[in-house]
C-alpha cells in the first residue's frame, strides 16, 4: 500500500507538470496570435463591380474613385499608420459571379472591408452573406431602395442617393413646377418595379395621379410604343427610370414623333446622366434633365466647386483627358467618398473589428464628401437625403459637373 502511494503521487505529479508545459504553450500561442494581429501593416479592401460587358461604365465608376482615393490615403500614412490595399474583381454584372468573387475575397483574402457592388441585383445576391460574416460593406453606386435595411443588413452603409430619394426628388419638383399631367416611364425590371412604388408613394402623400403609366422591357430596341403612349396621354413632364441606352432609344422615338423638349419635360434619375445616353441619343438629349449631387454641379453661369474641378484634373491626370465621359463623374465622387469614410470609421475605432467600424461609420456626422455631405447615425445608414439633389441639363456639362436647371 505504501510502494502503491508513493507510485500514485509521483504519477500526479507528472500530469500537473504536463499539464502546465501545455498551458504554458496555449499562453504562448495565444500571445502570439495576439501579436500577430496587432502587428498588421495593411487594411484591404475588396472591391466588386461590372469591369466589362454592357455594365462596364460603372465598374468604372467604382475602380476610378476608391483607386483616387486611396493613392491619397496612402500618401498621407494611411489608415492608423497602415497602408491601405484594394483587389478589384470583375463580375460582369453577374449576381452568381459576384457572389463567388466576393467570398472568396473573404476566405482568401480576408478583407477587412468592401466596396460595391455596382448593380442592384449583384447586391442583393452579395448583402446576406457580407452581413453574415460582419464585413463592413459601403454602397456607392447601387440606388435599389431595399439595400439598405438597418434590421437585414446591418453592416452594409450607402453614400449614393437611393432609387426612393431620387423619386420623391423628381416627383415633388414635377408637381412644384406646376406641370399637371406626369407620366412613369420605366422597364420591368427590379430596378423600374421598385421605381415605380416609390414614385407612386410620393404622388400619394401630394394627392396628385400620374396620367399613364409607361412600361418596357429592358433592352428593348423599338421604343416607339412607349413615346406613343406619352404622346397620347398628353403629358407635360416624363419622369425617367431608365438605363441609359433605353432612355436614349426612348428620346430618338419621341424625336421622331415631334414630342420631345420643349413640347415635353424629360427627368430621369441618375442613369440618364451617363455618357452612353448623351451618345446614343445625340441631339436627342437636348434638354433632357437628370439627378446630379449637389457637389457634382453647378448653378447656371457659374462653375463646379473648387474642391470638385481639383479631382476632375487629378482623374484626367490619372487616367487620361477623356475620363470624365467616359464615366458618371458624380458616381466616381460617391465611390470616392466611401474609401475616405472607411478610413474615418476605422479611425474612430481604433481598431479593425467590425462592430468597432460600424460603431465608427455611424458616429459620422456632416462628412464633407465629394459627392455631397454625409452624416450616418445608428438608425440610419443611407448617408444623403433628396434635398441634397439637383436637377441638371445632361448636355450642359464642365470638368464632369452638369449645369443646374434654374
Amino acid at each position: 500500500m505504501t510502494r502503491n502511494n508513493r507510485v500514485y503521487k509521483m504519477l500526479s505529479l507528472l500530469l500537473l507538470l504536463t499539464m502546465s508545459f501545455t498551458m504554458t504553450g496555449c499562453g504562448q500561442s495565444n500571445k502570439q496570435a495576439a501579436n500577430t494581429a496587432s502587428s498588421k501593416d495593411e487594411v484591404v479592401i475588396g472591391c466588386v463591380g461590372a469591369m466589362t460587358g454592357p455594365s462596364a461604365q460603372l465598374g468604372l465608376n467604382l475602380k476610378t474613385g476608391v483607386e483616387t482615393a486611396i493613392e491619397e490615403i496612402n500618401q498621407n500614412g494611411g489608415i492608423n499608420g497602415m497602408k491601405v490595399r484594394a483587389i478589384f474583381l470583375d463580375d460582369e454584372a453577374d449576381p452568381t459571379k459576384s457572389l463567388n468573387l466576393t467570398r472568396e475575397l473573404v476566405t482568401k483574402e480576408k478583407i477587412d472591408a468592401f466596396i460595391g457592388p455596382t448593380n442592384t441585383t449583384c447586391a442583393k445576391a452579395i448583402q446576406p452573406y457580407l452581413n453574415e460574416n460582419k464585413i463592413i460593406q459601403m454602397n456607392g453606386g447601387c440606388t435599389g431602395t431595399v439595400l439598405i435595411d438597418i434590421q437585414k443588413y446591418p453592416y452594409s452603409f450607402r453614400t449614393h442617393f437611393p432609387d426612393r430619394d431620387q423619386a420623391i426628388f423628381m416627383v415633388r419638383r414635377a408637381v412644384a413646377a406646376g406641370y399637371k399631367k406626369i407620366v412613369m416611364v420605366h422597364d420591368t425590371s427590379a430596378l423600374g418595379v421598385g421605381a415605380k412604388a416609390d414614385m407612386e408613394e410620393c404622388f400619394k402623400e401630394l394627392g396628385v395621379t400620374p396620367v399613364a403609366d409607361c412600361t418596357y422591357n429592358s433592352g428593348d430596341v423599338d421604343m416607339l410604343q412607349v413615346a406613343q403612349k406619352i404622346k397620347s396621354s398628353q403629358a407635360d413632364c416624363a419622369l425617367f427610370f431608365t438605363l441609359a441606352v433605353d432612355g436614349a432609344r426612348i428620346m430618338k422615338s419621341l424625336v421622331q414623333i415631334d414630342y420631345a423638349p420643349p413640347k415635353l419635360c424629360v427627368h430621369g434619375y441618375t442613369c440618364v446622366g451617363q455618357g452612353a445616353f448623351r451618345e446614343l441619343a445625340g441631339s436627342a438629349a437636348e434638354g433632357v434633365i437628370c439627378n446630379s449631387p449637389e457637389y457634382a454641379s453647378y448653378p447656371a453661369g457659374g462653375q463646379p466647386p473648387e474642391k470638385t474641378m481639383q479631382l476632375a484634373k487629378k482623374f484626367q491626370s490619372k487616367y487620361g483627358q477623356d475620363i470624365l465621359n467616359q464615366l458618371i463623374f458624380g458616381t466616381a465622387l460617391s465611390y470616392y467618398d466611401c474609401a475616405y469614410l472607411l478610413k474615418k470609421g476605422i479611425e474612430n475605432a481604433g481598431s479593425l473589428d467590425s462592430d468597432k467600424i460600424k460603431a465608427g461609420i455611424e458616429s459620422i456626422k456632416d462628412f464633407e464628401g465629394a459627392y455631397a455631405k454625409i452624416s450616418y447615425a445608428p438608425d440610419k445608414h443611407e448617408g444623403t437625403t433628396w434635398q441634397n439633389i439637383k436637377a441638371c441639363y445632361v448636355t450642359k456639362i464642365q470638368y464632369g459637373c452638369f449645369e443646374q436647371v434654374k
